[in-house]
């Protein structure tokens, strides 16, 4: 019924797995979300939990030891998966539009990587966006089996769009502030 009450939900007790670290509590497949009274949140919420389940399938695989051995092999940045969820999630919108053009123009990112250390869902979902509008929607989904497949986001990259990782970055930091830097012009 409410954020707190999700947070203290029983879901996924007597589900644990020992290891060196201490007990992990792996839930598997299922969401867990609350309702709010905002549909709109829930639908959102459902969504983002599905995408989230399919990403980790897609990434690590579905069973305990593929999970393990695919998780030490792949070191992907938070802001790209979590990016990616939010992007599968919700639709590029005017809101997201406004939060990105307002870090994009405020000159406290020198680079893509400053960004999404301060802002990590807004700039994945910002990426995805990106690849799908300039590289095709289909390479959205590819681009990240290729990193699995590859386990290097510079393979998967130079795949898709014929560009080393570092360079796409730069190029979203450059046609992303052009592109605002022109709407304040025009």
């Amino acid at each position: 019924n409410s954020f707190n009450d999700m947070k203290q939900s029983n879901i996924g007790i007597g589900v644990e797995w020992q290891n060196t670290g201490g007990v992990t509590k792996l839930v598997n497949n299922k969401v867990v979300v609350y309702h709010n009274g905002d549909l709109n949140d829930l639908r959102r919420q459902i969504r983002q939990g599905i995408a989230k389940i399919l990403v980790d399938n897609l990434l690590f695989g579905d069973d305990l030891g593929e999970f393990a051995g695919n998780q030490a092999l792949l070191d992907l940045p938070k802001w790209l998966t979590d990016g990616y969820v939010a992007y599968a999630a919700e639709n590029w919108s005017a809101k997201l539009d406004d939060q990105l053009k307002s870090k994009v123009l405020s000159g406290k990112y020198k680079n893509f990587y400053q960004f999404a250390f301060k802002q990590p869902e807004l700039a994945g979902h910002a990426f995805w966006r990106f690849i799908a509008d300039n590289y095709r929607k289909d390479n959205v989904t590819y681009f990240l089996y290729l990193s699995r497949i590859y386990k290097s986001l510079n393979s998967a990259s130079t795949r898709v769009t014929k560009k080393k990782f570092k360079e796409l970055l730069a190029e979203f930091m450059t046609k992303e502030s052009d592109k605002y830097q022109k709407d304040l012009r025009g």
